[in-house]
């Protein structure tokens, strides 16, 4: 029914996508330094119900659809950009936060309640249209011998999120294990800026493409 000779170049391939940072990489690590491991597993669950979600998508043929209709590609962008710009928005806003607040570490090791990191990062991947763009472009390269083009998607599909977790597992530790330092208030500061100014350069980027 599928054909799982593929698997071994698919998940080789996928590792070359996987570990190239992102958007929601970047929120990940901003999560898991800002609030520990929980807030970082938290936003490692938000993508992995996102990636599951435009695996749907790709397996029920609908992100296909959507990717020959340029309206709907158009609004998936649109959303994509104010997310990014959104999230910007947010670390901006933290680090003029942090730039007010006393020199001390312990006002900067907690995330803001107003931060949601299953929320963020799940919106973060679902309107990211170069996720969907990825999985219709990738996915179909491996379908192999395969007699059903389903199950061999929905095998690649639980591949790749079993790949992106064990990337993302190590991350989140070794990112909490760093706050330390990255809660000092001047890199604190600097990391909010920073992040800000990757969201938003994504968010040129990915307006370019309209």
């Amino acid at each position: 029914m599928v054909d799982t000779s593929v698997l071994l170049p698919f998940i080789l391939s996928s590792l070359v996508i996987i570990l190239s940072p992102g958007a929601d990489t970047f929120l990940l690590l901003r999560f898991a330094i800002r609030g520990g491991p929980r807030a970082g597993f938290s936003a490692m669950f938000g993508i992995l119900v996102g990636l599951s979600l435009v695996s749907l998508l790709l397996i029920s043929g609908m992100g296909l659809l959507i990717s020959q209709v340029p309206l709907a590609l158009g609004i998936v962008n649109v959303g994509g950009i104010a997310v990014l710009v959104m999230l910007a928005g947010i670390s901006v806003r933290a680090g003029i936060g942090l730039l007010r607040a006393p020199s001390t570490v312990e006002q900067v090791t907690t995330v803001s309640t107003k931060d949601k990191p299953f929320r963020l990062s799940l919106v973060t991947n679902v309107t990211n249209p170069k996720v969907l763009i990825f999985y219709l472009a990738f996915f179909p390269q491996f379908l192999g011998e395969a007699q059903s083009a389903i199950l061999q998607l929905t095998l690649l599909s639980v591949a790749f999120l079993m790949v992106t977790v064990v990337w993302l597992v190590p991350l989140v530790y070794a990112a909490s294990a760093a706050r330390s330092f990255f809660l000092k208030p001047r890199v604190a500061i600097a990391m909010e800026f920073t992040v800000a100014a990757v969201f938003l350069a994504l968010a040129i980027v990915l307006a370019l493409t309209l």
